[in-house]
């Protein structure tokens, strides 16, 4: 598994955890182009403001931290973000409006700045074309690693796709305390790219949901190193495909990841109005918690289906079809046919456990 052209990885201890990495970098060569999508919470970390100021700039490294949300802590809080990333633009040589930022962990607690600042050189240090130090320094309560890995060839022309996330829990559309991260090395003029990015993101991280909770944090970038230049519908088709896929691949790990979750279940809506309505629908059953809590003990209840659309406003005929796989195996699927239009929509989840609750009352 390579990294894409033009990029660098590290991972270490800077000690905002007590132990495993904690404090993650991805460096571009040269610069990257860009394009982020952030949480829609109202009030958001203070890495998510500074990232959305700067992330149309050319970008140089990003930095990321696990362990701390960066988030509601002290009035000095963005103040402390800034001095953090104007001293690691210091190290590369460019301005702090070539950084960007992302956190994770717990809201309210102060972020440990000078462990950071401290550490930077040793981070920087330790950069190479290895993804694992990465890949851990960004996790919480994770239980594994999310990477996923595509490669395309076309035209003599050959790109790569390498992307990590995490998340289990707090999880709900728009986005999540999720994190991503797709690096690649095409080249693909922005506006295009942007519709693409937005439109893997709408059907990946968009489409999943643990709990119905949205966090403070959420964030997904994708930075490409502009080695691979696609100029062509064909290349720019096959790129899009995979970068769909390798979305899909990463919000997928989240759900099953999901904290205390025992099942991974996928929602089918078909017959839909609109595509809206395909994911008012789909998202109305993934987030409730009768549902879930019936999934959990391989209920089939549909009764709860029908309360949960009728809830989200959308009306169904007595006669409507409802699907459910075998319940008792890890593996779910749930398919309703609305029977009012042509648009459909997959959506993915997990059953709410005992276990989640005991995960979440004792998380502080």
């Amino acid at each position: 598994m390579n990294l894409p052209e033009g990029f660098l990885l590290s991972g270490i201890n800077c000690g905002i955890k007590k132990s495993g990495y904690d404090l993650g970098l991805i460096y571009a060569e040269d610069f990257a182009t860009a394009l982020g999508v952030f949480t829609t919470n109202a009030n958001p970390a203070y890495s998510v403001t500074l990232a959305k100021k700067n992330i149309n700039n050319p970008i140089k490294a990003v930095l990321v931290n696990s362990g701390n949300a960066n988030c509601y802590s002290h009035e000095l809080g963005l103040k402390d973000t800034e001095e953090i990333i104007t001293k690691l633009a210091g190290e590369f040589g460019v301005k702090k409006k070539n950084i960007l930022i992302s956190s994770t962990g717990i809201i309210g607690k102060r972020l440990p700045k000078e462990k950071i600042i401290k550490n930077l050189p040793e981070l920087i240090k330790k950069l190479d074309k290895k993804y694992k130090s990465f890949s851990k320094s960004i996790l919480t309560t994770d239980t594994f690693e999310k990477v996923s890995f595509k490669k395309g060839s076309i035209n003599k022309k050959s790109f790569t796709l390498l992307g990590f996330s995490k998340g289990a829990g707090m999880i709900c559309p728009n986005m999540a305390t999720m994190l991503g991260f797709i690096l690649t090395d095409v080249s693909i003029p922005k506006n295009e790219f942007k519709k693409m990015v937005n439109e893997a993101v709408e059907e990946s991280f968009n489409s999943i949901t643990i709990d119905g909770c949205m966090s403070t944090n959420d964030t997904a970038f994708v930075l490409s190193s502009n080695k691979v230049v696609l100029d062509n519908e064909k290349e720019k088709k096959l790129f899009f495909e995979k970068l769909k896929d390798i979305s899909l691949d990463l919000a997928k790990m989240i759900v099953k990841d999901g904290e205390g979750a025992t099942k991974f279940v996928e929602i089918q809506i078909k017959g839909a109005k609109t595509k809206k309505e395909a994911k008012t629908a789909g998202m109305a059953l993934a987030n409730s918690n009768l549902i879930k809590c019936a999934l959990y003990g391989a209920n089939t209840n549909w009764g709860r289906i029908i309360s949960a659309l009728g809830q989200a406003g959308i009306n169904v005929k007595e006669n409507i079809k409802i699907r459910f796989t075998d319940l008792k195996k890890k593996n779910i699927k749930i398919a309703v046919d609305l029977d009012r239009g042509e648009f459909c929509g997959n959506f993915f989840t997990t059953d709410l456990t005992p276990e989640y609750i005991d995960i979440n009352a004792e998380y502080s």
